[in-house]
């Protein structure tokens, strides 16, 4: 069972990224970051300078900043949201997916995926979503993780 700040954050990152799609069909990868009050503040990772930056990029900064506020102590939590292509883990062919890596001080990391496809009028339609163990990069160094 993930923790309950991680519960809250892939509610937080997913419900941007579903209003996203719904109005843009697509998105480019952001953030969310959980102070120690509670609080849920989003992040771009883009720099204002292009159009379409790369996606590896924003991930990379976000991770960085992310990384840069754990260290500091201003976060308990932090995930990144991307729009990935991955099969499911029942087999058969590659779907589109929100992916959700998230992590908390407390040492779990977990990824998060809730596939998706655009109904011919433009509706989105969610299949069952999952989850797997994370690659903890903004608070490696967790009592948890080792």
């Amino acid at each position: 069972m993930a923790h309950p700040d991680l519960d809250e954050l892939v509610n937080a990152l997913f419900a941007f990224a579903h209003q996203m799609l719904a109005d843009h069909g697509e998105f480019f990868p952001f953030g969310a970051s959980m102070s120690h009050d509670g609080e849920i503040a989003y992040s771009s990772g883009l720099d204002g300078e292009e159009e379409q930056p790369d996606s590896t990029r924003v991930l990379e900064l976000l991770l960085e900043s992310f990384a840069g506020q754990a260290a500091s102590g201003q976060i308990r939590a932090a995930g990144v949201c991307m729009d990935v292509t991955v099969v499911p883990p029942d087999g058969g062919e590659p779907v589109d997916a929100m992916c959700a890596q998230l992590e908390h001080e407390e040492g779990e990391a977990v990824d998060v995926f809730l596939p998706y496809h655009l109904d011919p009028d433009g509706g989105l339609e969610y299949d069952d979503l999952f989850a797997g163990p994370g690659d903890p990069r903004v608070f490696p160094g967790s009592p948890l993780v080792s």
